[in-house]
């Protein structure tokens, strides 16, 4: 044999790496090292001198990121000299069979403009040729853009992605995106949007509770408007009033006798209107608290209280606002008496406590007379507003029935608010 033949000869290439038959004797002072392009591949540690025809195995632990063909030489040292012919790796099939199935790190993985992008590591499989896929919700299959893999220090690669994201992919529970190499179940990474985040019980409490603050907020305010209103045209008046009586007194005293203080007395006391006293606010029995039609807690969407021989009463427009004079205090049950109905045979009603939609049950008694039940329907709590809603009513001018060109759906004659438990004691 020719002392230029290398002592060892590469005679396949498998998953535990290079299959080494000695042609010679051998009796290296360091370990048996794989090179490629400088980068240390793999290493074999030998126990003593190598005998002619002895098989060794020489792992390959990694490969870097060179144009193909990647070539292994095998030397103790990467200046040589060589211990044998240089291998060839000639794909990349042939380095996952070497190396065996990549596993690439996921980092950075974010969603930026409908593309979810990511940077993918692969320490070990240099000539790695990523081919990575999507599975989208659990069912839909999608094929994952990659760029051509850069080459890292220690060997290994490392590549960018991209997976475009459709908005029919976006549900009601909203997307979830795992990624996987082509041909392995393996999960590399998950990417989830959803609303099921830390503290969303909490937000959902805070916006119900802002909501409970702006409707009763809104009742405040409508109520001082309406008491502002009719406070300035009561003053309104009283100054007309007083214009008028001062114009009269003065023309008295150039035409009359009278004296003019007593003139002056007599028409301010005959031009001031009587005090009108504001509607009786229900009393809160131990139990429940009963609203009369005229009642203050008859709040938007209620035309003015009217009577007729049955007694008095109060339409409501087809949405209406009833106020709870104890809104501390648990309600299990609101009662309406309804007297009257406009475009509807019988009630056709919903019904909300600040918000939470409440059954409603009718019970008919009599002709155009009905007794409707509103409760919550997880049991008592405590109600600022009751919400009213009519799915039937209508202008009687609109329906050519008569001139009345007012909403109307349902006139209450008695408004009640049951609690579950009695007032505590003063």
């Amino acid at each position: 044999m020719d002392n230029a033949t290398p002592p060892l000869l590469v005679v396949g290439a498998g998953r535990d790496g290079l299959r080494l038959r000695a042609l010679k004797p051998l009796r290296p002072d360091a370990p048996l090292r794989a090179w490629c392009r400088g980068i240390e591949a793999g290493q074999l540690v030998l126990a003593g001198p190598v005998e002619p025809d002895a098989v060794l195995t020489l792992p390959i632990a990694r490969l870097p990121c060179v144009p193909l063909p990647a070539m292994l030489r095998i030397a103790a040292a990467p200046e040589g000299p060589d211990l044998a012919d240089p291998w060839p790796v000639a794909s990349p099939a042939e380095a996952t069979a070497l190396l065996g199935p990549s596993h690439p790190r996921i980092e950075d993985l974010r969603l930026e403009y409908g593309m979810l992008r990511g940077t993918g590591i692969e320490r070990v499989n240099g000539l790695l040729q990523p081919a990575l896929h999507a599975v989208i919700n659990g069912s839909t299959a999608r094929a994952v853009q990659a760029e051509p893999p850069v080459p890292l220090a220690e060997g290994g690669c490392a590549f960018r992605f991209a997976l475009a994201l459709e908005p029919a992919d976006l549900n009601g529970s909203g997307i979830e995106v795992a990624l996987h190499v082509t041909g392995s179940r393996t999960v590399l990474a998950r990417f989830a949007l959803g609303p099921s985040l830390p503290g969303t019980d909490r937000m959902a409490e805070l916006e119900s509770r802002m909501l409970r603050l702006e409707q009763a907020l809104d009742g405040v305010q409508q109520s001082v408007q309406a008491g502002l209103d009719r406070r300035l045209a009561m003053q309104q008046e009283r100054i007309d009033a007083f214009i008028d009586a001062a114009a009269t007194l003065l023309l008295d005293r150039l035409a009359g006798e009278e004296a003019p203080a007593t003139a002056l007395r007599r028409l301010v006391a005959a031009a001031t209107p009587e005090p009108v006293e504001d509607a009786p606010v229900a009393a809160v029995a131990a139990g429940e608290a009963v609203l009369a039609p005229r009642d203050p807690a008859f709040d938007l969407g209620w035309n003015g209280a009217e009577e007729d021989a049955e007694g008095p009463f109060r339409w409501m427009t087809l949405q209406g606002l009833l106020r709870n004079p104890a809104p501390l205090r648990p309600v299990a049950a609101v009662e309406l008496a309804v007297g009257h109905l406009y475009g509807a045979p019988a009630p056709v009603l919903e019904a909300s406590f600040d918000g939470t939609p409440c059954l409603v049950e009718v019970e008919r008694r009599g002709p155009h007379h009905f007794t409707l039940r509103i409760a919550p329907p997880g049991g008592p709590m405590p109600c600022r507003l009751l919400r009213l809603q009519s799915r039937a009513g209508g202008s009687p001018l609109e329906d050519g029935v008569s001139g009345d060109e007012r909403l109307l759906s349902i006139a209450v004659t008695r408004a009640a608010f049951r609690y579950a438990e009695a007032a505590a004691p003063r």
